[in-house]
């Protein structure tokens, strides 16, 4: 069993490409059990819209009323965390009521900091969402095999897919399994072999761009081979709209524009890809509570500061 002071080994880069996932699968079973139900959304190739993905699910699940932490284990990006922050600002430039995830960022990287981190935040959360950062190390490979629920978004390019399977170009057949694919399957079979439950896991097709249709079917059949090949289910991300992208600053979603003053009018098509791929992730409530409203805090706000904010927030709609 590795204590909090075992480090895992390395290669000469720093990765911990030697460590094998029973060691991983070990530590964590050693550990006390994490409450709630984890989803991590994991790719070794970055650009993929993890973070994106991760935001829109974590204000999602509180939208139902679920108590949710959200951990970004990328300390240099932090878009996750960042997203979060400037939902608070929002929250209170505005003076509105909004759901909202508890989150953090893992400055140390290492099993001990999680699980401090995700217990501190909420000991009695219903779910964790982890986005993972973009690279394989010691605390992603930890992050992937505590899903419950794994998410892989690929963007609509065999680039993407080459850390799944490699194709044939001619005869468009796998000609051999990814490392990010080869990593998990050994991790899944692990979790198995320490007694956890089996990860449901997902490839979302994100960011496809409706343009690229031929593209987009040969894309569909490769993960549909994959899909059989790897044991994955197939899931409908988020389009390549600015939609999704424009309300970041302010840490929205379209999910929240009824919580505004004068948004309530979203747009629906925007909302139901988000619905869509809530349903695609299939998860389980015990029930559907009232979503836990953060309070704005108290403090004194200059009309035209608001207004100005209120403003600046409409631009978008």
């Amino acid at each position: 069993m590795l204590n909090d002071n075992d480090q895992p080994p390395q290669s000469r880069d720093g990765i911990a490409t030697d460590e094998h996932p029973r060691v991983v699968v070990a530590d964590i079973a050693a550990r006390f059990r994490l409450p709630g139900h984890v989803i991590t959304f994991a790719n070794e190739k970055g650009g993929v819209g993890k973070s994106t993905l991760a935001f829109h699910t974590a204000v999602a699940l509180a939208s139902l009323g679920q108590r949710v932490v959200a951990i970004d284990l990328d300390r240099r990006q932090r878009t996750l965390h960042r997203g979060l922050q400037y939902r608070h600002g929002t929250a209170s430039s505005v003076g509105v009521h909004l759901p909202m995830p508890v989150g953090a960022v893992l400055d140390r990287p290492s099993a001990a900091q999680l699980w401090q981190e995700v217990l501190r935040l909420d000991a009695a959360a219903d779910f964790i969402v982890i986005d993972a950062a973009g690279a394989d190390s010691p605390i992603f490979r930890r992050a992937v095999a505590l899903a419950d629920t794994l998410v892989t978004p690929v963007n609509s390019s065999f680039l993407d897919l080459e850390l799944l399977g490699r194709h044939n170009p001619v005869t468009r057949e796998i000609s051999q399994t990814g490392c990010f694919a080869s990593l998990v399957t050994e991790l899944r079979a692990e979790r198995i072999e320490a007694g956890f439950a089996p990860t449901d896991w997902i490839v979302f097709k994100n960011r496809v761009r409706h343009a690229e249709k031929r593209q987009g079917e040969r894309i569909a059949e490769a993960l549909q081979a994959l899909s059989r090949e790897l044991d994955f289910r197939i899931g409908q991300g988020l389009s390549e709209r600015v939609a999704f992208r424009e309300l970041f600053p302010f840490g929205l979603t379209h999910l929240d524009l009824k919580h505004l003053p004068g948004m309530s009018q979203m747009e629906a098509h925007t909302a139901r890809e988000i619905d869509r791929m809530m349903a695609d992730l299939a998860l389980s409530f015990s029930e559907e509570a009232a979503p836990r409203l953060a309070q704005p805090p108290k403090a004194r706000r200059l009309n035209r500061s608001v207004a100005a904010f209120s403003e600046a927030l409409a631009a978008y709609r």
